[in-house]
């Protein structure tokens, strides 16, 4: 389950990021760099975070096995929220893990910020296909002196711009149309469209841009369970 992070988890989650960070960053970063990574240091940078930036963890068995930091950015262009680290334990990736965190992230940030992005060594290209699979792109590049190496990195950005009124046409439900009207059926309903703008009903189930559409017409499709709202942000045009 995902939960918020606690004081209690500091030392587990030091350990977690430094045992992720010396098999990830192997041939990335500089040897003596990831030998010597402090647990002492990592558990005030945890502590740290928890202050300053919303913490989540996925927990399995009482036992934190991934973790993700984001926030409010005020340093790359006109993206308002940030992505700062997510990290799975190294026997539990390739599980759906980092994915469900990565959504549970982006989808607390789309309350603030339209536009979000994360930093990721461009060597790692394991984690740049990850993000880019999640609906991110490349929008930028720099280079970060670390352990004493300059090391290329990329920022990866997505627009979520247009998905807060994104909608599903639940399974449960069908509709039939011909000139006249549209019906829909959902059981136990069977609803006539006939006074009703029949594009509006297309609008909603082809996820287009939501134009002119009473909230009082959405609203009641809701309520009656024909229709359910879309919380993927995996689609994204930057």
């Amino acid at each position: 389950m995902i939960r918020d992070g606690m004081k209690e988890d500091s030392e587990k989650i030091a350990r977690l990021k430094i045992d992720n960070w010396r098999k990830t960053y192997s041939k990335i970063f500089p040897e003596d760099f990831l030998n010597n990574l402090s647990l002492t240091k990592e558990k005030e940078k945890y502590l740290n975070n928890l202050k300053n930036k919303n913490v989540i963890i996925y927990e399995k068995e009482k036992e934190p096995i991934a973790y993700c930091y984001y926030g409010e950015n005020a340093k790359y262009k006109d993206y308002q929220g940030e992505v700062f680290a997510l990290y799975v334990k190294n026997n539990c990736q390739e599980r759906g893990i980092g994915t469900k965190l990565l959504q549970y992230a982006i989808k607390d940030l789309a309350n603030k910020s339209n536009k979000i992005f994360l930093w990721c060594a461009k060597e790692n290209t394991r984690a740049i296909s990850f993000y880019q699979k999640n609906g991110f792109k490349i929008i930028g590049e720099e280079i970060e002196n670390i352990g004493g190496k300059n090391v290329e990195k990329v920022a990866l950005g997505i627009s979520l711009e247009g998905k807060e009124n994104s909608y599903n046409l639940k399974k449960s439900a069908n509709y039939i149309e011909n000139e006249q009207y549209m019906a829909i059926y959902a059981n136990p309903d069977l609803i006539f469209l006939k006074d009703e703008p029949r594009n509006w009903f297309m609008q909603i189930i082809n996820h287009k841009k939501i134009i002119d559409i009473p909230k009082k017409f959405i609203d009641y499709l809701l309520k009656k369970e024909i229709i359910e709202k879309n919380d993927n942000y995996y689609c994204s045009n930057l």
